[in-house]
């Protein structure tokens, strides 16, 4: 569905390179199952995951809902990738992946504003307008629904004890 917008530019810096599936899904891992308890999904709950990568915190918010979730993934790689994962594991009825933008959410028009949890993880980072993407995971999401974002904010880093020149090199990495 056309709303008459451009697809909004944004770069993944890692890739999706089988190395960098490897790091992912690594990763996906270490990180899931704290997610997944702090995201404490209601049963039943109607599931929309913003830039879903290969689709395993996707595949594990479904079976925390114990219902199919869907997916959006810009990268063909990923999405492949990621239904070859699903597959493997016997899960690929727990998730429908999308291709399409976060910027531009691929929904058809009865779906939007229906999703209980419409979520994004390490997606921010990598758009150049964030407020956009934000917006459209506010229109997709039901009144009294949740909107999830997970992402980086390297100026929380704090090191105790501080060594020399530490905040100075910090500082010019976070403005890379």
């Amino acid at each position: 569905m056309s709303r008459g917008r451009e697809n909004s530019a944004s770069t993944y810096i890692h890739g999706s390179e089988p190395g960098e599936q490897s790091r992912l899904s690594r990763l996906n891992e270490i990180l899931n199952a704290m997610c997944i308890r702090e995201m404490a999904i209601a049963p039943g709950s109607r599931i929309l995951d913003v830039g879903s990568g290969l689709g395993q915190l996707t595949r594990a918010m479904a079976r925390a809902a114990g219902t199919r979730a869907v997916g959006v993934e810009r990268d063909a790689r990923q999405i492949e990738e990621g239904l070859r994962q699903a597959r493997a594991a016997g899960e690929e009825s727990l998730l429908e992946i999308r291709p399409g933008d976060a910027g531009m959410l691929p929904l058809r028009e009865e779906e939007w504003g229906t999703f209980d949890i419409v979520h994004a993880r390490f997606v921010l980072e990598h758009v150049t307008d964030p407020q956009r993407v934000v917006d459209e995971m506010a229109r997709a999401v039901r009144p009294g629904g949740r909107v999830i974002l997970s992402d980086d904010d390297h100026s929380l880093l704090r090191l105790r004890p501080e060594p020399a020149g530490a905040r100075e090199l910090w500082e010019a990495f976070c403005r890379a």
